[in-house]
């Protein structure tokens, strides 16, 4: 009979015990009681410890979780300091495998060929930012191009963060018909954007339907979400298809200009552009690396990171004159 009490007792302290990890709320209000018991130290490891590896779970998630967690792209309503809701704030990452972002976009409001959306002179030469985020930098840049010789195009995969930026644009009337933004996934859509600007490609891939085009003169990436994860590399903007792709459309002597705060994912980049042989790298080692930012303008990311003197990592490629082989 007490061998059976003692049992029980056993069962019900440990059903007490699962119970009480599972409600966080109950976990802090213990806390904040018995702040100074060895209990509460050791069920806040446990509860740590079993959060922890939820947050991992979830951090791994693949197929059609994935495609889940990426459906709500809108911005995040957290307050700031002042207490205010700060209406800027987007979602950091998304999947670009989602099937969301596998669908090719709508590149222009009222047409399939952006380019009538966009420029008013598609002849001039593009300098093309992709992963523009909310497009400050872009935007800076053609600001500073008084002579507009240039036009000049933002790619951003998150539709909410493009909304903002076209929106902060209407602003910029003297702009209009030379800077443009387009939400889309560059490893699907960039062939159809660069060969409508090129004049090679029409609405709807129809080449009839194309009209005189310009030049890649300059493609910025910079400050790629790094995907550090092996299994995530795939995520990664920067593969091979992507430097095929660049190399078709681009024209001898046009730039690549690649930066990155993580020195792997730079080097990651830069290795695929090297085994292209469309690409030459204008630094002879891979080791070495551009002091300075070479357009002259910093992006937000490169600001901060600067001002906490940590380092970016930066190199420049030119296509060469190899005629591209389909």
């Amino acid at each position: 009979m007490t061998f059976s009490c003692r049992l029980e007792r056993r069962v019900f302290n440990l059903l007490s015990t699962i119970f009480m990890l599972s409600c966080p709320s109950f976990v802090r209000s213990f806390g904040a009681i018995h702040s100074g018991s060895r209990t509460f130290n050791r069920m806040t490891i446990i509860s740590s410890t079993v959060q922890y590896s939820v947050s991992a779970t979830n951090d791994n998630l693949d197929g059609q979780e994935a495609i889940e967690e990426n459906k709500i792209d809108e911005p995040s309503y957290k307050k700031n300091r002042l207490g205010k809701n700060n209406k800027n704030r987007f979602r950091q990452h998304v999947n670009p495998l989602a099937r969301k972002f596998q669908e090719p976009a709508q590149l222009g409001p009222g047409s399939s060929n952006y380019l009538l959306d966009a420029f008013s002179d598609a002849t001039k030469p593009l300098h093309l930012d992709v992963g523009c985020g909310k497009g400050g930098f872009i935007l800076e840049v053609a600001e500073n191009d008084v002579s507009k010789e240039k036009n000049y195009l933002g790619l951003e995969i998150r539709p909410s963060v493009v909304e903002f930026a076209l929106n902060r644009l209407n602003r910029y009337s003297h702009l209009a018909g030379s800077l443009y933004y387009v939400s889309c996934n560059a490893n699907v859509d960039l062939e159809r954007i660069l060969g409508q600007y090129t004049g090679q490609v029409g609405a709807n891939g129809n080449a009839s339907q194309s009209i005189e085009g310009g030049v890649i003169s300059l493609v910025s990436i910079q400050f790629p979400d790094p995907h550090f994860k092996k299994s995530h590399e795939k995520r990664r903007v920067v593969n091979s298809l992507f430097v095929d792709t660049l190399a078709k459309y681009m024209v001898d002597g046009s730039v690549i200009f690649l930066q990155s705060d993580v020195k792997p994912v730079l080097d990651y980049m830069r290795e695929k552009f090297r085994e292209s042989k469309y690409f030459t790298d204008d630094l002879e080692s891979v080791n070495h690396y551009l002091d300075e930012n070479p357009i002259g303008i910093k992006t937000e990311r490169e600001i901060s990171v600067l001002n906490r003197n940590l380092e970016v990592w930066r190199i420049t490629l030119r296509r060469n004159s190899i005629l591209y082989e389909n």
